[in-house]
Order: C-alpha cells, then sequence, then structure tokens
C-alpha cells in the first residue's frame, strides 16, 4: 500500500477507517490522553509526516530511509513498531508485545495493526497502545529535529505520563504478568511478596519471603525481589512474565545496563551486581521488565507487608487472605472496563 500515490493512499486509509468502527471506537474510547488518541488516528489515516510519504509529495528530494536506523523505507508501520530501534520498546512496555511476532505486520498498515490490537485489547490496553505510539513518535521527532536521542527509560516514562489509568492491566491471552515488591522495617528485615497473574487477572501463584534482621535501601530490596521472583518464575515453569515494579530507580538502572550502558557509581555499584545476575536468569526467555503506578501494585505490596508472617510460602493459584481483597479490587476494575468495551 505504501507504493500507491499518496492520493490514493490517503483516500482508501481514510475510507477503511470510517467503515471500520471498531477501529474508531477502540482509539477513541482507549485509556489515553486526547493528544495521544488523536497521534494514533493520524497514523491509522497514514498523517504522520514519515520519510516515504514525504518524499512522494515532493516535500523532501533525497531518499526517504529512515534516520533513525538508516537501512529501510521509513514507513508509518517501520518508524512506529518495525524499525529495530523502537522494537525493544514495545517489548518492554506493560503490554510486553513482541511486535514482530504478529501475523504479517511487516506488510500491513498501522489501520490494519491496530485493528488487528483492537480484537486482544481492552480500554486500557489501547491507552498503553496510543501512549506507546505518542511515546515512539517523540522518540523519532527528538532524534530527526535534534539530534536528541532519547533512552528507554525516558520514553517510558512520558508514555506513562500520558496514560490515564493507575489500575493494573491483565497480560494479553499467552502471557503472565508477575508483580513484586518489598517492604523494609528498621531493625526487623525485608519482606519479598509477587504475585503471578493470567489475562483473566486469575493469580497463578503467589508467594513471601522475609529476610530476618537484614534491611536494606527501598531500591535494593526491590532489586533482591526481582531476582526473587525470577527464580520464583524459573521454579513454577512460566517461560515467558512480563515483570512488573513500581520502583523507578530499579526500572531506571535495568535499562540502563540491558541497553549496554555503564554505570559504576558507589550508589548503583550493589544495585547492578543484583541486576547483572538477573539479566543472566532471564537469558534465553522472552520475559520482560516494566514499570507501573504505584496503585497497579497493591497485590504485591500486600504480599510483601505479609511477609513478616508467613516468611517463605508459597500459594499455587491463590493468594492468601490478607491479599484477597487486593486481589478482588483489581478484577473487579477488569471487569467494569470489559462492561464498558
Amino acid at each position: 500500500m505504501v507504493s500507491l500515490c499518496i492520493s490514493h493512499m490517503a483516500s482508501g486509509s481514510s475510507s477503511a477507517l470510517n467503515s471500520n468502527s471498531k477501529v474508531a471506537e477502540g482509539i477513541w474510547k482507549a485509556a489515553a490522553s486526547l493528544r495521544c488518541r488523536k497521534l494514533l488516528w493520524r497514523a491509522c489515516r497514514e498523517g504522520l509526516p514519515v520519510r516515504s510519504l514525504l518524499l512522494q509529495k515532493g516535500i523532501i528530494k533525497d531518499d526517504d530511509t529512515c534516520p533513525c536506523c538508516g537501512t529501510c523505507k521509513e514507513t508509518t508501520t517501520h518508524a512506529l513498531l518495525l524499525c529495530e530501534g523502537v522494537k525493544p520498546f514495545w517489548l518492554g512496555s506493560p503490554l510486553g508485545l513482541r511486535v514482530d511476532s504478529w501475523h504479517n505486520v511487516a506488510n500491513i498498515t498501522m489501520l490494519q495493526w491496530v485493528d488487528q490490537c483492537v480484537d486482544v485489547l481492552d480500554k486500557r490496553g489501547m491507552g498503553m497502545l496510543c501512549a506507546m505510539v505518542w511515546g515512539l513518535w517523540n522518540k523519532r521527532n527528538a532524534w530527526v529535529l535534534k539530534k536528541k536521542k532519547l533512552d528507554f527509560a525516558q520514553v517510558m516514562a512520558k508514555a506513562l505520563s500520558v496514560f490515564v489509568t493507575d489500575e493494573w492491566v491483565p497480560p494479553l491471552d499467552s502471557k503472565i504478568k508477575a508483580n513484586f515488591a518489598a517492604s523494609v522495617i528498621e531493625d526487623v528485615g525485608t519482606g519479598l511478596g509477587v504475585v503471578f497473574r493470567n489475562s483473566k487477572g486469575e493469580p497463578m501463584a503467589s508467594g513471601t519471603y522475609f529476610m530476618a534482621d537484614e534491611c536494606y535501601d527501598s531500591e535494593i530490596a526491590d532489586t533482591l525481589c526481582y531476582k526473587w521472583a525470577i527464580e520464583k518464575a524459573e521454579e513454577l515453569w512460566f517461560p515467558e512474565v512480563i515483570f512488573e515494579t513500581d520502583c523507578q530507580q530499579l526500572y531506571t538502572q535495568w535499562n540502563i545496563l540491558t541497553q549496554g550502558n555503564n554505570n559504576t557509581s558507589d550508589y548503583t555499584s550493589y544495585l547492578n551486581e543484583i541486576l547483572d545476575e538477573c539479566i543472566n536468569m532471564m537469558q534465553g526467555t522472552e520475559s520482560s521488565l516494566t514499570l507501573v503506578v504505584h496503585n497497579a501494585n497493591k497485590v504485591a505490596q500486600c504480599l510483601a507487608a505479609v511477609a513478616y508472617d508467613y516468611g517463605e510460602r508459597i500459594w499455587v493459584e491463590d493468594v492468601p487472605n490478607e491479599a484477597s481483597e487486593c486481589l478482588q479490587s483489581d478484577a473487579a476494575e477488569i471487569a467494569n472496563v470489559s462492561s464498558n468495551q
């Protein structure tokens, strides 16, 4: 379709979009700010100034190569989904999308891709998709217009800032999410908690762990909890997990290390040592780590708090009674969103 003349493309895309009420409804009811929804709407209408379209319009006279990777034609789909510089952002997002595994994604338009997304994402999932598109287009423009390279943490922070829900978002059908958190009480110890849930919000497993008399800074405690959660995932045979944390320092440092950057300051040296172990443990898996708001991590926080009483324990397809209310709160929100689709 990108090889057609620009007038034909714009007309065809608009006609397809106008006739596809499912896509239109999915975008405009998404839980994201208006500017994000407008941007995705423009992308579906092939209205973003990617280089292939600018060349066809005669606005630019040179080639239409992607300015970010320098290897492929910059179409809308390439710029927002398939460029090697953006794929890791989708995988590391709360959606945990491996976009190139979607059927025939290299040969479809944004409209067709969003049509597939609407089939599997609820209002909050579509909101995150809108926010990610906005963040990635901002990343692209920062490089093209200012030669400024935005890293993973910066792009995700921008995306999360315009994502308008503060509730837990279930994973896609084939995925499992693991929310984890730590609680530190001075002179007592550190409690760890993790809950694994499926796309319906049902617990696949949950666990607690208590380290008596071992007290850490909150960032170190959360990082130790991350390592422990990975170990639990391996023991439970969960090969593909989206791990979620509400610890900004952990999330930022994780992305610094996984992108090949080094930070050897005294503050982060021990944190980096733990994260290096986590990286090694996750090699060969399709698991990822993402950042969520505090309220979206409340089940894990509750588990960390009760770890002082339970010590080391695993619940299969269940959570302890103390965490049931938080779990039911998330489930009620999922049901509420689904009823409004």
